[in-house]
């Protein structure tokens, strides 16, 4: 018998060592709720959107190797902030646009095909921004002019979460720009992570470590482009990331006023970050922004097991007890003081959803409608369809109602017409 359970415990033992490991592509997500049953959507009104490549700006702070053409980006982190441009491509050489088409409307139940990352050309790298290299100049220019040729006139900023290889990094954040006919401009953030769940505690300590080049791709985004707005949004550990990068630049922005920076839409999704570390961050920064939305599921398995191993609860599981007194009272005056909007993402009440879902911004397709929403239309969330309740903390919320999709169909009848453009009929 003992023979049998040091067998079976190798065996287990092996393939979480082999799962820790394996990094496959991003799948395309679902296509959200928007899109559904092969409606006119952004892809219609972008006739021009026909590659199956995703041009992506980047930026990291990982070590790289490598040609520039071709780079490859370390699990190291580096001290330079590295730009440049990468290349997605949806599904394999054979794959038309006539297929990806189908699936990002959700006209086809066919198994969704993987994003391959096939090249990150770096144009410039910045140890120093003062003065700023004509390569990096190049860069900004770069997204200028595709700002100049978008109709959404924000930059948003993607930071991914932990365990996250490079391609798959890319993966999501393609799916951002792909998803609105590539009609804006999407920057990814790429910070050091050991891709590997058995080093995860180690990613958390390199999460700190790229906040600052974070706060830098901010400042000079704000600085170098002609966006209205900088949006940013974290997904999982990027919270960490994010939420003292932006607590950088808020600090910053409280010398210089809110313009200097023009910090538009924050939004956190399923955040694995320190709570009263999170809500300290908001304390600085979230009188310089347009919004916070902070997406949460309360069941989220991912998050359970985050807290176990920090001993202490994750921002996208909080625990309200944890706040002294004066962190407590801002947090509860924080959605009427500065917009802080709070998404309970509820397993039980979103059809197909999983209990335990840590990926819903991307893998439930109201929840990534709700996303694009508020970071394309800026919709504030009782105009998005959602509904408003209280914690029995008394901490304000919205959530998805039953009729979520016929509130929908209201919400596009409103936008009907207006730019960047919607669905036009009905979700079913």
């Amino acid at each position: 018998m003992r023979r049998y359970i040091v067998i079976f415990s190798l065996i287990a033992v092996s393939a979480i060592v082999g799962i820790s490991f394996y990094q496959p592509p991003m799948r395309l997500m679902p296509a959200p709720a928007l899109f559904l049953n092969g409606q006119t959507n952004t892809f219609s009104d972008a006739p021009e959107t026909t590659d199956p490549q995703i041009s992506l700006f980047y930026a990291t702070n990982r070590l790289p190797i490598g040609p520039r053409d071709n780079r490859i980006y370390t699990v190291v982190p580096g001290r330079d902030l590295n730009l440049g441009v990468a290349t997605i491509r949806i599904g394999n050489e054979t794959t038309t646009w006539e297929r990806i088409y189908e699936w990002s409307t959700g006209a086809s139940d066919d198994r969704r095909p993987f994003l391959h990352l096939e090249n990150m050309a770096e144009q410039a790298s910045l140890a120093d921004t003062n003065p700023l290299p004509e390569e990096a100049s190049a860069w900004f220019a770069q997204i200028n002019d595709a700002l100049a040729h978008s109709r959404n006139k924000d930059i948003i900023v993607y930071v991914h979460g932990a365990n996250t290889t490079v391609e798959r990094a890319a993966g999501q954040a393609a799916q951002l720009h792909h998803f609105t006919g590539r009609d804006t401009v999407v920057v990814l953030f790429v910070w050091p992570t050991a891709e590997n769940f058995l080093r995860y505690t180690r990613d958390m300590i390199t999460s700190l470590g790229a906040a600052p080049h974070l706060a830098t791709l901010i400042e000079l985004l704000a600085k170098n482009t002609s966006a209205e707005k900088i949006d940013v949004l974290t997904y999982s550990a990027g919270a960490t990331v994010g939420s003292n990068g932006l607590a950088l630049v808020g600090a910053k922005a409280r010398d210089q006023g809110p313009e200097g920076f023009r910090l538009g839409e924050i939004y956190h999704a399923a955040p694995d970050a320190d709570f009263r570390s999170f809500v300290d961050d908001m304390r600085v920064y979230a009188g310089q922004v347009r919004r916070i939305t902070v997406g949460v599921n309360l069941s989220d398995a991912a998050l359970r097991l985050s807290q176990f191993v920090n001993r202490a609860s994750r921002a996208g599981r909080p625990d309200m007890a944890e706040l002294d007194t004066e962190a407590t009272d801002w947090l509860l005056g924080a959605a009427a003081d500065y917009g802080l909007n709070v998404v309970r993402v509820r397993p039980e009440g979103i059809p197909g959803l999983s209990r335990g879902s840590h990926t819903f911004w991307y893998d439930d397709p109201w929840v990534s409608s709700d996303v694009l929403l508020t970071l394309f239309w800026h919709l504030r969330p009782g105009d998005r369809g959602l509904v408003e309740g209280n914690s029995r903390s008394g901490t304000p919320y919205w959530s998805f109602p039953p009729d979520y999709r016929n509130r929908l169909a209201a919400v596009l009848a409103r936008l009907q017409g207006e730019k960047p453009r919607v669905p036009s009929e009905a979700v079913k």
